[in-house]
């Protein structure tokens, strides 16, 4: 839809069962962060003050309200920054994913492209990073 500008409208109706996900996802997130060896963590949530354990994590993130303009729902499809090419000066890691400038760092993800493809990248990712991962693993078994 378009406003009177021709600018356009970004309008994502959250459902009740959109808005559990999003807390659900709160939760993973956290528990996976204190996990990790996290001494606070705080969700992307207005009504958030944050907590040091999971247990208070947990009970804070099940008390806050799943709305508009208090839970932050973003996206995004982060590309470029450690583009590949075959020409040093102009790309960061090569054709394979290997970072040019420091031995036995590979990098497979979104920022290889040069920038935003304007579209979902999960597929193309998915193809690239397989066949990358595949040579990897098959340039470590041989002697």
């Amino acid at each position: 839809m378009l406003r009177s500008d021709q600018s356009a409208v970004l309008d994502y109706p959250m459902s009740a069962y959109l808005w559990e996900g999003a807390r659900r996802a709160l939760l993973t997130m956290s528990r996976i962060q204190f996990a990790a060896g996290a001494r606070s963590v705080r969700p992307v949530h207005e009504g958030s003050r944050g907590a040091q354990s999971w247990d208070a994590s947990k009970k804070e993130i099940e008390s806050l309200a799943m709305q508009p303009r208090s839970a932050r729902i973003v996206s995004a499809h982060v590309m470029g920054g450690c583009t590949m090419g075959t020409d040093s000066r102009t790309s960061v890691v090569d054709e394979s994913g290997r970072y040019r400038f420091l031995e036995n760092l590979s990098v497979h993800d979104g920022s290889l492209l040069p920038t935003s493809l304007g579209t979902n990248p999960q597929l193309t990712l998915y193809a690239l990073c397989a066949r990358m991962a595949a040579a990897l693993a098959a340039s470590l078994r041989t002697p």
